[in-house]
C-alpha cells in the first residue's frame, strides 16, 4: 500500500504578499531601533528634561511661597500643595542620588568634578532639613511663611548650582543612551496610574523650551495622548494652578 501523504494547503498567492510585507516591516522596525540605539551610544546626552523638572520645582515653590503669605488661602489648601511638592522634591533628589550620580561618577576622574557631585548630595541633605522645618511649622501653624521662604531660597540656590556645575558634566560625559536609561529607570519606578499626573505636572505652565524637551522623549502616540487626554484632564483637576502657556502650543506642534 502506498504511504499516505498529508496534503497541506498552501496559502494563496494573494496572501503571500501581505505576509512578506509584514515580515519586512518588522525587520525594518528592528533595524531602525538598532540603528537608533547605536546612534544614542555615540550622541551626547540632552538633559533638557532635567531643566524642565527644575523649572517645575521652581514654579511650585514660588506658588507655595505666595500662597503661604496669602491670608485668603486656607491651611488645608496650603498643606495639600505642600505635600505634593514635598513628594516631588524627595523623589527627584532620590532619583539623582540613587540612579544618576553613580552613572556620572563612573566617567569622572578629576577631583574637582567629583567634588561637585559630592556637593549635590550635601545640598540634598540640607534641603531635607529645610523640608522637616516646613513640616514642623505647618503642624504648629507658626512661622510657616518664613520656613517656606527659607526652603524656597535654598532650593533655588541648589538648582542654580546644579545647572551651572553638574548638568554640563552630564552633557559632556553621558551618552544619550545612558541618559535615556536613567529616564526609563525612573519611569519604571512610577506606578502606571501616576504617570499621567506626573507628565501633566511637569508641563503645567511650562515654557516652550521645557515642553519641547519633555515631549521629545515621548513617542508620537504618547504626545497625542498628552495633548488630547492628559492635558485637558490635568487642567480640569487643577483649575487654580493651570495656565494655558507656551507649552500648549508646543505640544500641538510636537504631535
Amino acid at each position: 500500500m502506498a504511504p499516505h501523504r498529508s496534503h497541506r494547503r498552501r496559502p494563496p498567492t494573494a496572501m503571500l504578499v501581505p505576509l512578506a510585507a509584514a515580515g519586512l516591516t518588522v525587520a525594518a522596525m528592528r533595524a531602525r531601533r538598532h540603528t537608533a540605539h547605536e546612534a544614542d551610544e555615540h550622541t551626547p546626552a540632552d538633559v533638557g528634561y532635567m531643566r524642565a523638572m527644575h523649572d517645575a520645582l521652581r514654579r511650585d515653590i514660588d506658588r507655595l511661597d505666595t500662597a503661604a503669605r496669602d491670608a485668603q488661602r486656607t491651611t488645608r489648601d496650603l498643606e495639600r500643595d505642600w505635600h505634593e511638592l514635598r513628594a516631588r522634591l524627595e523623589r527627584h533628589h532620590g532619583a539623582e542620588d540613587d540612579d544618576l550620580w553613580p552613572v556620572l561618577r563612573r566617567h569622572l576622574t578629576a577631583s574637582d568634578e567629583l567634588h561637585e557631585v559630592d556637593r549635590m548630595i550635601e545640598e540634598h541633605r540640607a534641603l531635607s532639613a529645610a523640608i522637616t522645618d516646613v513640616d514642623r511649622t505647618l503642624a504648629s501653624r507658626t512661622h510657616t511663611a518664613a520656613t517656606i521662604g527659607a526652603l524656597g531660597q535654598a532650593l533655588r540656590d541648589h538648582l542654580d548650582h546644579e545647572e551651572r556645575s553638574v548638568l554640563p558634566l552630564l552633557e559632556l560625559h553621558l551618552s544619550r543612551a545612558e541618559w535615556r536609561g536613567f529616564l526609563i529607570t525612573e519611569r519604571r519606578k512610577t506606578p502606571l496610574r501616576e504617570r499621567p499626573e506626573f507628565l501633566g505636572w511637569v508641563l503645567d505652565d511650562a515654557n516652550a523650551a521645557d515642553a519641547a524637551a519633555v515631549l521629545s522623549e515621548l513617542p508620537p502616540p504618547g504626545r497625542l495622548v498628552y495633548r488630547r487626554i492628559i492635558r485637558p484632564r490635568y487642567a480640569a483637576k487643577h483649575p487654580h494652578r493651570h495656565d494655558r502657556g507656551p507649552a500648549h502650543g508646543t505640544a500641538d506642534v510636537a504631535t
